[in-house]
């Protein structure tokens, strides 16, 4: 059971880590595109990596992968019958 555990963690911290890495990919591929300058776009996916991980991180420590990915992804009629407010 612990490996599934871990499995999960795993994901939740891929997920955490995309976000970033995605958004800055996208414009260092553009940026690319437009201008053709490969060494911008490396630092752009580079600093997309670095904020990836500083992110997941941060998340992991401050609320727990489970936990803020539980908060995202609870439908919010559970708050309704949990009688809470948003």
């Amino acid at each position: 059971m612990k490996i599934m555990a871990w499995f999960v963690r795993l994901l939740f911290w891929l997920q955490a880590f995309a976000g970033p890495l995605i958004l800055f990919g996208l414009i260092a591929f553009v940026v690319y595109n437009k201008t053709g300058n490969m060494n911008l776009a490396i630092i752009l996916l580079s600093i997309g990596f670095l904020a990836g991980i500083f992110l997941a991180e941060f998340i992991r420590r401050k609320f727990g992968l489970e936990n803020f990915f539980a908060r995202i992804y609870v439908p919010k009629d559970m708050d309704k019958k949990n009688g809470k407010k948003n």
